[in-house]
């Protein structure tokens, strides 16, 4: 394998991780808000505490992957 091989598989990963980031990133900040806000499971009632763990660890891990493709797109563009 050659250089210029890895450098074209490498902007091939990019290409499809950045737009994946930031779709997982809204997805895990939406389902994260509705974790906090339902806090039940079906007709499972879940303890306000687990709810507002589960959902805040969702919600900053949402906004960290967001956070990273949005950096991806604005490298993207210095160059």
């Amino acid at each position: 394998m050659s250089y210029g091989e890895s450098n074209e598989r490498e902007r091939s990963r990019k290409g499809f991780r950045t737009p994946l980031d930031i779709g997982m990133g809204l997805f895990y900040v939406v389902i994260g808000g509705v974790i906090m806000v339902t806090r039940s499971f079906g007709n499972v009632p879940i303890p306000a505490l687990v709810c507002y763990v589960l959902g805040g660890m969702m919600v900053v891990g949402g906004c960290f992957r967001f956070y990273r493709g949005l950096q991806d797109i604005l490298q993207n563009r210095k160059k």
